[in-house]
């Protein structure tokens, strides 16, 4: 599952919806190899702001956000307790080895230039996961941004292909209705493993995704 670090760690931390991913995952471990990828959000991006503005390069900026992620990724593994590992991995060697415990993986951010969209599907593929969760702040892929078109229209199924020509038509910058950065989509038409793209706020409909039934958007061959 890749969360996105607004629906959980936005301006502040929304431990009520924290509490409810615990719960949520409580329920439906089944002891496989499962693993949460957490984004850094609107503190990522205001450490990237300031690293900017005192004149630090993109690789710095990298690491800031990762290092974001990985707090929260931290966070939530220790709110999991028991059911998660209590060790937040730094690179993939790390990742493969860490899911043969029988608990549930908790990462951030692994190498600059990646996004955690990225690291979810690399993760995905080295896990041989059966799909991918992205729970984000909309209800799945539209046809444009919904937080700026009223007239856009939920897709419930696509093609990686459709992902692909969607994305092109929309915003790129962090903040924005980003569906799969670049190198996350290069990856997932290599891998071409199922993604979900559900309401992070809605546990019910990430409960139905993590399950593999229709919830969102489902994006597969």
């Amino acid at each position: 599952m890749k969360l996105g670090g607004h629906v959980v760690f936005g301006e502040n931390v929304d431990t009520d919806l924290l509490n409810g991913y615990v719960r949520l995952l409580g329920e439906l471990y089944d002891g496989g190899r499962w693993v949460v990828v957490v984004g850094g959000g609107e503190q990522a991006r205001r450490y990237i702001a300031a690293a900017r503005k005192i004149g630090l390069d993109e690789a710095t900026c990298d690491e800031a956000a990762i290092k974001v992620t990985r707090l929260h990724a931290y966070l939530f593994a220790r709110a999991l307790g028991d059911l998660a590992v209590q060790a937040v991995p730094t690179t993939v060697d790390e990742l493969r080895y860490l899911t043969g415990f029988g608990k549930v993986v908790v990462s951030g951010g692994l190498q600059a230039g990646q996004s955690t969209m990225a690291v979810s599907i690399h993760a995905a593929s080295v896990i041989g996961a059966e799909r991918v969760v992205v729970a984000s702040d909309v209800d799945g892929v539209y046809t444009d941004d919904p937080k700026k078109n009223p007239e856009a229209k939920l897709l419930p199924r696509i093609s990686f292909a459709q992902l692909a020509e969607i994305s092109k038509k929309v915003s790129q910058r962090a903040g924005d209705y980003q569906l799969i950065d670049a190198v996350g989509l290069a990856m997932a038409l290599r891998t071409r493993i199922p993604l979900y793209y559900v309401n992070g706020n809605n546990l019910e409909a990430v409960r139905q995704a993590l399950m593999g039934r229709q919830a969102g958007t489902i994006v597969a061959d």
